[in-house]
């Protein structure tokens, strides 16, 4: 008996596309760090339907590649060397390298000592979050009322902050890349869950009182998730 076809590559026009099979019983599909259309397909399901599929999607496939395509453009373009950009409280920085001393931020431009990497950033940047994090959360939770435990900053790559039932929130020093808003809304989120520990209509009702426009940030940190994997 022949084996099946666990995975196949094609194209969608210009897309690169790659088919994986399994014991599964419908089609889905989303896109990789790549902007490979990864399809989900159950075993011996003809090529000509799964076409069909893609056909039907075709709006979704194309404004979704536009987008994965500027998020890659722009992944290239954040590094740590003469020319490169990183951003900083969501405002890009144009990068410098050489000399010696201490990481420098002088308006729009970082300056880094010589033989400077991505880890060199990732250090400065973790060194923020010590900085702008806690005063920025005890002073949220003070206006809302509410009290935490203690603050935990870690490289969480999954979410971007979460609060547990004894009153412990850890937020991702990545935030520092992220607008101030977005950080706001973060730590408003958390805090709220002091509140509904959970995620039910309560607590969006509970969220949206304290930040009307939360829905504005929730929708940037969602669209720019990606940057957990820039550093």
């Amino acid at each position: 008996m022949c084996q099946p076809f666990l995975f196949r590559k094609m194209t969608f026009g210009d897309i690169p596309v790659k088919i994986t099979y399994s014991k599964r019983r419908t089609l889905s599909m989303k896109f990789d760090v790549t902007g490979t259309l990864v399809v989900s397909a159950p075993l011996h399901l003809p090529e000509t339907e799964i076409r069909q599929f893609m056909n039907e999607k075709s709006r979704w496939i194309r404004t979704n590649y536009v987008r994965i395509q500027a998020r890659l453009e722009k992944s290239m373009d954040h590094k740590v060397e003469e020319g490169g950009k990183v951003l900083y409280l969501g405002e890009e920085l144009n990068v410098h390298v050489g000399g010696h001393g201490r990481v420098k931020k002088i308006g729009k431009d970082i300056f880094f000592p010589e033989g400077s990497d991505n880890e060199s950033y990732v250090r400065w940047l973790k060194a923020r979050a010590k900085e702008y994090l806690p005063p920025r959360l005890q002073s949220r939770a003070w206006e809302m009322g509410i009290t935490y435990r203690e603050l935990m900053i870690t490289g969480a790559r999954s979410k971007w902050g979460s609060c547990s039932e004894t009153g412990k929130i850890t937020l991702s020093w990545h935030l520092c890349m992220c607008p101030p808003e977005a950080i706001d809304y973060v730590i408003v989120h958390e805090l709220c869950h002091r509140l509904h520990m959970d995620h039910s209509r309560e607590f969006w009702a509970e969220v949206e009182s304290r930040m009307p426009d939360y829905k504005k940030h929730k929708k940037w940190l969602d669209d720019n998730s990606y940057l957990m994997d820039l550093v």
